[in-house]
């Protein structure tokens, strides 16, 4: 296993505990810790190694802990002070900081938070584009079962709320999208095909056949079109269950498989940031003239929209051309008079940066760009953040994802079930029964804090596209002295 060595260097540091660590006590003389990296056993301590970490306060240096710990057994397995100094600061485990200072200082504070973003990065990917086929590659190969992939390697909004919340007034997210559509007035006229791109295990197809009455579902049919085949057998059982019927294919939505004009909604929910992305140069947009035939296509959207990148373009920048062809087949694939959803994290100005997360790296969506190919195809749109839509409380208070990552291995080694998702406090305590007050350093977030999900990043896109113009009245009938006019 990887050690650090402790040289003069190290020894000299002063030694901080991290402040997001839950410590979970599971006997009278054990207590567990989760390191970061998930492949990496619990740390299972005795009352020894628990008064090491506790010492880890920055006051005492590795090499006073070294001498007062060292040699004592502080591990259930006779693993020593020594040991656990050697290894608790590795980025894998991230139990613990050395330094000088407290990390990433900003104003007097210790950014803890950045910290662990820079760990996480340097763990999980590099910060350069991973291939601008890699997000395909990985969404359609890599991913060989649909078991806790939500849960640990891409959490999301619309997962983190799958089930009934306090945080959503009691509601889901897939109930709660569909009330705020039907207040639009989507379903004043039900659509008869929907068509769900990316849709995760299928809670968010189940949970609005859930909030809408019989009449909204009559004679509709539900599509799944997934990259990803181990989903599709979920989304289709719980959507099935729910009452629709559904049917499912694995396609790449930057290429539908699907007619002209044949979809009357599409649902597509955190799905744009893991659609193509091409790093271009600047000497490419200045050109004109791509390096490669990707870059072209990249080269000719940006030419068609007009799109504005300021003075300050970098030597190299992102550029989600992914969305855009989505955008175009979602065009192309709808009905006149067809809507559309698009859900996912983004910016409306500057440049897309890297989002790293377990085997690969996402990107965040460029909304201005994707809203400008949006009016240049003839949609109609709005445009908004996710809280605002769904109109979220934003004081809302909910557990820490990376203290839920902690429960959760936690509670599956002692053989209970634990499910990621936003808790309130009453909420974590009615899941944890007995085992919640053995459970220290856990913390909770207002809803709308950057430092829970970057909720307020979350942006929606509404999509309409032009019906034909509506038909001349046909008939006129009096009756009882009015004249009423029916359009047939």
């Amino acid at each position: 296993m990887e050690q650090l060595t402790l040289t003069e260097d190290v020894l000299a540091h002063h030694a901080w505990r991290m402040p997001d660590m839950v410590v979970y006590q599971h006997g009278a003389d054990e207590w567990w810790l989760a390191p970061l990296d998930d492949a990496i056993p619990l740390v299972r301590i005795n009352r020894m190694g628990a008064n090491l970490l506790a010492a880890m306060d920055g006051q005492p240096t590795v090499g006073t802990l070294l001498s007062k710990f060292g040699n004592r057994i502080c591990g259930t397995q006779g693993e020593t002070g020594r040991f656990y100094l050697e290894c608790w600061s590795l980025p894998h485990y991230s139990l613990c900081y050395f330094g000088t200072e407290p990390p990433m200082k900003d104003r007097g504070d210790a950014r803890w938070d950045l910290l662990l973003l820079k760990i996480r990065e340097g763990w999980s990917a590099n910060a350069k584009l991973e291939g601008e086929n890699h997000l395909s590659e990985f969404h359609a190969h890599e991913i060989s079962s649909a078991e806790g992939h939500f849960e640990t390697i891409e959490t999301t909004v619309s997962h983190l709320f799958r089930e009934p919340t306090e945080a959503l007034g009691g509601l889901t997210y897939g109930r709660l999208l569909g009330r705020n559509l039907k207040k639009l007035g989507w379903w004043d006229r039900p659509p008869k095909v929907i068509l769900e791109v990316g849709g995760g295990l299928g809670y968010v197809a189940r949970e609005l056949a859930g909030g809408l009455a019989a009449d909204d579902r009559q004679g509709a049919r539900y599509v799944f079109i997934d990259i990803t085949r181990p989903f599709i057998s979920s989304q289709l059982t719980l959507a099935r269950q729910a009452g629709w019927p559904a049917t499912g294919a694995q396609a790449n939505a930057e290429a539908l498989p699907l007619r002209n004009a044949s979809i009357d909604l599409i649902i597509d929910n955190e799905n744009l940031a893991d659609m193509t992305a091409v790093k271009l140069t600047r000497q490419e947009l200045a050109s004109g003239i791509a390096t490669t035939s990707l870059h072209q296509e990249a080269l000719d959207w940006i030419r068609k929209l007009n799109l504005a990148f300021g003075e300050e373009v970098p030597s190299e920048f992102i550029f989600n051309l992914g969305p855009l062809r989505f955008l175009a087949e979602t065009w192309r694939v709808l009905k006149p008079g067809g809507r559309a959803v698009l859900v996912e994290f983004g910016i409306d100005q500057g440049f897309s940066a890297p989002v790293k997360l377990p085997g690969h790296t996402e990107y965040e969506v460029q909304f201005a760009h994707l809203r400008e190919a949006a009016r240049w195809l003839g949609f109609q749109e709005k445009y908004g953040t996710l809280p605002q839509f769904l109109s979220i409380k934003p004081d809302i208070r909910v557990l820490c994802t990376g203290a839920a990552y902690s429960i959760r291995r936690f509670c599956e080694a002692a053989g209970k079930s634990f499910a990621i998702r936003a808790y309130t406090e009453s909420e974590l305590n009615g899941a944890l029964g007995e085992m919640g007050p053995r459970l220290v350093g856990h913390h909770y977030h207002d809803i709308s804090d950057p430092a829970w999900f970057g909720l307020w990043d979350f942006k929606v896109l509404l999509l309409e596209k032009p019906g034909p113009p509506p038909r001349p009245v046909t008939t006129i009938r009096e009756v009882k002295g009015f004249r009423w006019g029916g359009m047939r």
